[in-house]
Protein backbone atom coordinates (compact mmCIF):
# COMPACT_ATOMS: atom_id res chain seq x y z
CA UNK A 1 0.00 0.00 0.00
CA UNK A 2 1.77 3.30 -1.16
CA UNK A 3 1.67 6.39 0.86
CA UNK A 4 0.51 9.45 -0.58
CA UNK A 5 3.42 11.29 -1.77
CA UNK A 6 3.24 14.69 0.36
CA UNK A 7 2.00 12.48 3.40
CA UNK A 8 5.33 10.56 2.94
CA UNK A 9 6.89 13.81 3.25
CA UNK A 10 5.48 14.81 6.14
CA UNK A 11 5.77 11.86 7.82
CA UNK A 12 9.51 11.69 6.74
CA UNK A 13 9.95 15.22 8.79
CA UNK A 14 7.81 14.14 11.59
CA UNK A 15 10.33 10.90 12.03
CA UNK A 16 13.33 12.44 11.53
CA UNK A 17 12.78 14.51 14.94
CA UNK A 18 11.72 11.73 16.83
CA UNK A 19 15.09 10.16 15.46
CA UNK A 20 16.77 12.82 16.55
CA UNK A 21 15.53 12.14 19.79
CA UNK A 22 16.19 8.82 20.32
CA UNK A 23 12.21 7.44 19.51
CA UNK A 24 12.83 5.36 16.57
CA UNK A 25 15.63 3.52 15.13
CA UNK A 26 18.70 4.82 13.12
CA UNK A 27 17.76 3.03 10.31
CA UNK A 28 16.98 4.86 7.27
CA UNK A 29 12.82 6.66 7.80
CA UNK A 30 12.03 5.21 4.31
CA UNK A 31 13.17 2.05 5.47
CA UNK A 32 10.88 2.14 8.84
CA UNK A 33 7.93 3.95 6.85
CA UNK A 34 8.07 0.79 4.36
CA UNK A 35 8.17 -1.49 7.43
CA UNK A 36 5.01 0.16 8.80
CA UNK A 37 3.13 0.10 6.00
CA UNK A 38 3.67 -3.77 5.91
CA UNK A 39 0.95 -4.27 8.84
CA UNK A 40 -1.52 -2.66 6.11
CA UNK A 41 -0.35 -5.67 4.21
CA UNK A 42 -1.17 -8.41 6.53
CA UNK A 43 -4.69 -7.15 8.04
CA UNK A 44 -8.28 -8.12 6.76
CA UNK A 45 -8.42 -4.80 5.62
CA UNK A 46 -8.71 -1.16 7.18
CA UNK A 47 -9.73 -0.21 10.69
CA UNK A 48 -12.64 1.44 11.54
CA UNK A 49 -10.93 1.55 15.63
CA UNK A 50 -7.38 1.00 15.80
CA UNK A 51 -4.97 0.99 18.93
CA UNK A 52 -1.62 1.34 18.83
CA UNK A 53 0.59 0.22 22.23
CA UNK A 54 3.52 2.27 22.89
CA UNK A 55 3.57 4.19 19.64
CA UNK A 56 6.71 6.13 20.88
CA UNK A 57 7.75 8.34 17.65
CA UNK A 58 4.81 7.54 16.20
CA UNK A 59 5.92 3.67 13.93
CA UNK A 60 3.28 2.33 13.13
CA UNK A 61 0.71 4.22 14.37
CA UNK A 62 0.92 7.42 12.16
CA UNK A 63 2.20 5.96 9.22
CA UNK A 64 -1.42 3.79 9.10
CA UNK A 65 -3.19 6.36 10.38
CA UNK A 66 -2.31 8.07 7.18
CA UNK A 67 -2.46 5.37 4.75
CA UNK A 68 -6.42 4.83 6.44
CA UNK A 69 -7.46 8.20 6.55
CA UNK A 70 -10.88 7.16 7.40
CA UNK A 71 -9.74 4.90 10.45
CA UNK A 72 -9.96 6.08 14.16
CA UNK A 73 -6.79 5.74 16.12
CA UNK A 74 -5.85 5.80 19.63
CA UNK A 75 -2.38 6.13 20.22
CA UNK A 76 -1.32 4.60 23.71
CA UNK A 77 2.25 6.08 25.29
CA UNK A 78 3.40 6.03 28.27
CA UNK A 79 6.10 8.54 28.48
CA UNK A 80 4.97 11.72 28.87
CA UNK A 81 7.57 13.91 26.31
CA UNK A 82 6.44 11.01 23.56
CA UNK A 83 2.90 11.59 24.19
CA UNK A 84 3.18 15.27 23.85
CA UNK A 85 5.57 15.19 20.72
CA UNK A 86 2.62 12.41 19.34
CA UNK A 87 -0.40 15.00 19.99
CA UNK A 88 1.49 17.69 18.52
CA UNK A 89 2.04 16.28 15.50
CA UNK A 90 -1.40 14.74 15.17
CA UNK A 91 -2.54 17.95 15.45
CA UNK A 92 -0.32 19.63 13.07
CA UNK A 93 -1.08 16.76 10.29
CA UNK A 94 -5.13 17.84 10.55
CA UNK A 95 -5.76 14.58 12.80
CA UNK A 96 -7.15 15.63 15.61
CA UNK A 97 -10.58 14.72 15.13
CA UNK A 98 -9.94 11.34 14.29
CA UNK A 99 -6.32 10.38 16.24
CA UNK A 100 -6.33 10.84 20.00
CA UNK A 101 -3.03 10.20 21.67
CA UNK A 102 -3.83 8.62 25.36
CA UNK A 103 -0.68 9.42 27.87
CA UNK A 104 -0.64 6.09 30.06
CA UNK A 105 0.35 2.46 30.08
CA UNK A 106 -0.97 -0.08 27.64
CA UNK A 107 -2.11 -2.16 30.99
CA UNK A 108 -4.01 0.37 32.29
CA UNK A 109 -5.99 1.52 29.38
CA UNK A 110 -7.38 -2.52 29.11
CA UNK A 111 -8.45 -1.94 32.70
CA UNK A 112 -10.79 1.04 30.99
CA UNK A 113 -14.46 0.51 30.34
CA UNK A 114 -14.03 3.00 28.13
CA UNK A 115 -12.21 1.02 26.16
CA UNK A 116 -12.39 -2.03 26.48
CA UNK A 117 -13.96 -4.09 23.23
CA UNK A 118 -13.55 -1.85 20.78
CA UNK A 119 -10.82 -2.02 18.58
CA UNK A 120 -11.15 -3.91 15.16
CA UNK A 121 -7.45 -3.77 15.51
CA UNK A 122 -4.54 -3.19 17.46
CA UNK A 123 -0.98 -2.80 17.06
CA UNK A 124 2.58 -2.90 18.28
CA UNK A 125 6.24 -2.98 17.33
CA UNK A 126 8.74 -3.52 19.53
CA UNK A 127 6.46 -3.54 22.50
CA UNK A 128 7.72 -6.38 24.87
CA UNK A 129 7.92 -10.11 25.30
CA UNK A 130 4.58 -11.92 23.79
CA UNK A 131 2.53 -12.25 27.77
CA UNK A 132 2.96 -8.65 28.02
CA UNK A 133 1.43 -7.75 24.51
CA UNK A 134 -0.81 -10.51 24.77
CA UNK A 135 -2.33 -8.88 28.32
CA UNK A 136 -2.93 -5.61 27.10
CA UNK A 137 -4.02 -6.34 23.27
CA UNK A 138 -6.34 -8.94 24.43
CA UNK A 139 -9.06 -6.77 26.46
CA UNK A 140 -9.24 -3.89 23.71
CA UNK A 141 -9.71 -6.24 20.99
CA UNK A 142 -13.74 -6.86 19.52
CA UNK A 143 -14.76 -9.79 18.62
CA UNK A 144 -12.68 -10.58 15.10
CA UNK A 145 -10.54 -7.99 15.50
CA UNK A 146 -7.12 -8.43 14.37
CA UNK A 147 -4.16 -8.08 16.80
CA UNK A 148 -0.99 -7.23 13.85
CA UNK A 149 2.50 -7.51 15.93
CA UNK A 150 5.74 -6.85 14.13
CA UNK A 151 8.30 -10.10 14.36
CA UNK A 152 11.74 -10.66 14.18
CA UNK A 153 13.19 -12.70 11.07
CA UNK A 154 13.73 -15.53 12.59
CA UNK A 155 10.40 -15.43 14.73
CA UNK A 156 8.74 -18.80 15.65
CA UNK A 157 4.58 -18.29 16.17
CA UNK A 158 3.71 -17.75 19.85
CA UNK A 159 2.40 -20.14 22.16
CA UNK A 160 -1.46 -21.32 21.17
CA UNK A 161 -2.41 -21.70 24.83
CA UNK A 162 -1.15 -18.57 25.53
CA UNK A 163 -3.40 -16.83 22.88
CA UNK A 164 -6.01 -19.16 23.86
CA UNK A 165 -5.91 -18.22 27.56
CA UNK A 166 -6.78 -14.47 26.25
CA UNK A 167 -9.35 -15.31 24.41
CA UNK A 168 -7.33 -15.40 20.77
CA UNK A 169 -6.48 -17.39 17.95
CA UNK A 170 -3.43 -19.32 17.13
CA UNK A 171 -0.75 -17.32 15.58
CA UNK A 172 -1.02 -16.86 12.12
CA UNK A 173 2.92 -16.05 11.86
CA UNK A 174 3.30 -14.20 8.09
CA UNK A 175 5.80 -15.62 5.12
CA UNK A 176 6.19 -12.08 4.23
CA UNK A 177 9.21 -10.08 4.67
CA UNK A 178 8.67 -8.36 6.83
CA UNK A 179 7.24 -10.66 9.47
CA UNK A 180 4.14 -10.41 11.80
CA UNK A 181 2.22 -12.14 14.45
CA UNK A 182 -1.17 -12.31 13.68
CA UNK A 183 -3.82 -13.38 15.67
CA UNK A 184 -7.89 -12.76 16.43
CA UNK A 185 -10.01 -12.13 19.21
CA UNK A 186 -12.41 -15.19 19.24
CA UNK A 187 -13.62 -15.19 22.57
CA UNK A 188 -14.53 -12.99 25.30
CA UNK A 189 -12.64 -14.69 28.31
CA UNK A 190 -13.99 -12.85 31.08
CA UNK A 191 -17.73 -14.41 30.00
CA UNK A 192 -16.85 -17.58 28.91
CA UNK A 193 -18.72 -16.90 25.63
CA UNK A 194 -17.27 -17.45 21.97
CA UNK A 195 -17.45 -14.73 19.01
CA UNK A 196 -20.22 -16.83 17.59
CA UNK A 197 -22.39 -16.56 20.28
CA UNK A 198 -22.36 -19.63 22.37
Amino acid sequence: MPLDSADRTRLTAVLAQAQERGWVGPQAIDRQIDHSLGFAAVTAGPPDHAVDLGSGGGLPALILAAAWPHSRWILVESSLPRAAFLELHCVRLGWSERVAVVHATAESLGQDKEYLAQADLVTARSFGPPLEVIKAAAPLLRPGGELIVSAAPNATPWPSQLLSDHGLSPDNLTSTSPKFHRSTRISDVSRGTLSGGA
